[in-house]
């Protein structure tokens, strides 16, 4: 077949308005220079950005293999679906990253000219303009040709003339080329006629890629902006925490386009996924914390905290694995982006994005939009403290005011606050972004003892003097602002903020005094009455929530109950 770039060019001026990614038009230049010019054709692009991550590589089939036998893969290759169109047939394209580079490639990176390689391939370097280096003003060469990506290219050398570009017959010019080698090298298995053609198209080529790639960055970089935006928008809403944290991260994710994105709390163990979001299209195993190990993430965390990155980039396929990477290939995860995220100065955790389908390098835009992103989810968090601490004085001013909304969240009986109350306080408690940088609470359950003996024996409206009367006695020994409940029956709960265990119990035994220091007056005359208590402090490493420390109290209270009565029993935390 005789080559032309008049075959080619068409799709050429076409590319730029038709595609809609950088991607698809890589994909199509590895199709049509393979059929165009029967080859295999590899496509070497990324570096210019000067990250060995960057690179990555597209690929006939067949030159795919030979490569992976000389260099390796990093990245299992993607494979592309092949196409029919118009009079070519398209091979189908495979994209991955070599372990390894050969060192003809670092040579193109400081010197982009066409060169043909001993084993035989062509390579062809496309740079941002189809002019020479040597004709650039000084200084500005390398501007203005910068290496956008190079093309490799294989053939059989049988039954193809040889070009020798430096013994054409007399009269005859050089074909006018920013790549060809001012040299008496012979190029091999291709005519000068094919060289020209080679030349035209990757000049034409190399301005559709620009015009895709600033056209392509510029919507990311408004799409970006709209998404700081956003997420600003969202730290002057009136949601509450945990709302906040799992938008920002499904903000996060959207816009960078990820197939998972988490935040995940490495400050405590073990480790806590705040908030999750998935790519609506991607069927994904679901993550929870069962399948998060503390151990697996300590490199990361001792990087983080003493400073050693501000980003990290990794991918699930190297030759030495540490336990996350493990823990990523077993997810079926192909490569994450972490960015650590720190609360007033101190290490906190860290924003993921999870790549499942290939492996994903971010630009650095993209690295300034993800720490910016953490920054803001970190005031959103310690936000979040101050919605806590603001929420616990509402719900005291709230008290005091004899409304009809709080007449129904107190109990009529003993004028304490009632279940509901009780739950909707637990509940804030257990807000998941702020569980584990809120401070310590403690809980304490009381039981009257033998109460039921009470009612048994004088009537139910006597039990419930004694209940009026301990009540208040309760609620008299506690500091203002701490509201006593009535649980069920003749049980009660306190809650005690920013309270540790050894404090709470001290507590617990002040009230187990006052109850039995006086007998209750009732009707019928002195009722004399004592109370077991059990108290339980948060365990941000196992509890989920703060009903797991009333239940814990439940089980104090019930030690208390075995063990005679009218005492204090308190439970450690990881009990």
């Amino acid at each position: 077949m005789k080559s032309s770039w008049k075959q080619i060019y068409p799709w050429i001026k076409t590319a730029v308005l038709n595609l809609d990614s950088v991607e698809s038009l890589l994909c199509q230049v590895v199709e049509k220079m393979a059929a165009t010019f029967d080859v295999e054709c590899l496509l070497w692009i990324g570096m210019e950005q000067g990250s060995a991550d960057a690179l990555r590589v597209y690929g006939t089939p067949q030159a795919v293999q030979k490569c992976a036998a000389n260099l390796g893969f990093a990245s299992c290759p993607i494979c592309h679906t092949a196409h029919n169109e118009g009079e070519f047939t398209h091979p189908t394209v495979h994209l991955f990253r070599p372990r390894s580079l050969p060192a003809w490639l670092l040579d193109q990176q400081n010197s982009p000219h066409l060169k043909q390689l001993d084993n035989g391939d062509l390579v062809v370097p496309v740079t941002s303009r189809g002019t020479s280096p040597a004709a650039e003003p000084k200084g500005m060469a390398s501007v203005a040709n910068s290496l956008q990506f190079v093309l490799q290219l294989s053939r059989s050398l049988v039954k193809v003339p040889i070009a020798n570009l430096a013994a054409q017959s007399p009269g005859q010019a050089l074909p006018h080329s920013p790549f060809l080698p001012f040299s008496n090298s012979p190029i091999h298995g291709w005519t000068l006629e094919e060289i020209e053609s080679v030349e035209v198209i990757c000049s034409q080529i190399g301005l559709a890629y620009s015009a895709l790639y600033w056209r392509q960055r510029l919507e990311q970089s408004r799409q970006q902006a709209a998404l700081i935006g956003r997420i600003s928008h969202l730290l002057n809403s009136t949601l509450n925490p945990d709302e906040i944290v799992g938008r920002i991260v499904a903000e996060l994710g959207y816009g960078l386009q990820c197939d998972r994105s988490i935040l995940v709390n490495l400050s405590q163990q073990p480790v806590n996924i705040l908030a999750v979001w998935d790519h609506p299209e991607r069927q994904l195993v679901p993550l929870n914390d069962r399948q998060v190990n503390q151990g697996d993430w300590q490199n990361v965390v001792d990087l983080f905290k003493h400073g050693g990155a501000s980003y990290l980039q990794i991918g699930s396929s190297e030759p030495d694995p540490d336990p996350l990477q493990n823990w990523l290939a077993a997810m079926g995860i192909l490569s994450v982006l972490l960015v650590p995220l720190f609360i007033q100065e101190e290490f906190f955790g860290t924003v993921a994005l999870l790549s499942y389908q290939r492996d994903r390098v971010y630009l650095l835009d993209e690295l300034q939009t993800v720490r910016q992103v953490a920054d803001q989810a970190a005031i959103a968090l310690t936000n979040a403290q101050h919605y806590q601490s603001l929420w616990l004085k509402k719900e005291v001013l709230l008290r005091q005011n004899s409304t009809l909304k709080q007449e129904a969240l107190r109990d009529e009986l003993t004028q304490l606050m009632n279940r509901r109350s009780l739950e909707r306080e637990l509940e804030q408690l257990s807000t998941k972004a702020v569980w584990t940088i809120q401070p310590i609470f403690s809980v304490i359950v009381c039981d009257i003892d033998y109460f039921k003996l009470v009612n048994d024996a004088h009537g139910h409206l006597i039990g419930d003097e004694v209940l009026q009367n301990l009540a208040q006695r309760l609620q008299s020994q506690l500091r203002w602002g701490t509201p006593a409940y009535r649980y069920g029956g003749e049980e009660f709960v306190v809650i005690l903020t920013e309270t540790a265990l050894s404090q709470a119990t001290d507590v617990a035994n002040r009230l187990r005094h006052v109850v039995r220091s006086t007998p209750v007056q009732t009707k019928i005359g002195l009722v004399e009455v004592t109370a077991s208590f059990g108290v339980a402090q948060q365990d941000v490493m196992n509890d989920q929530s703060a009903w797991d420390v009333l239940q814990r109290a439940d089980r104090a209270l019930y030690e208390a109950k075995r063990q005679g009565r009218d005492q204090v029993q308190a439970l450690n935390p990881s009990a």
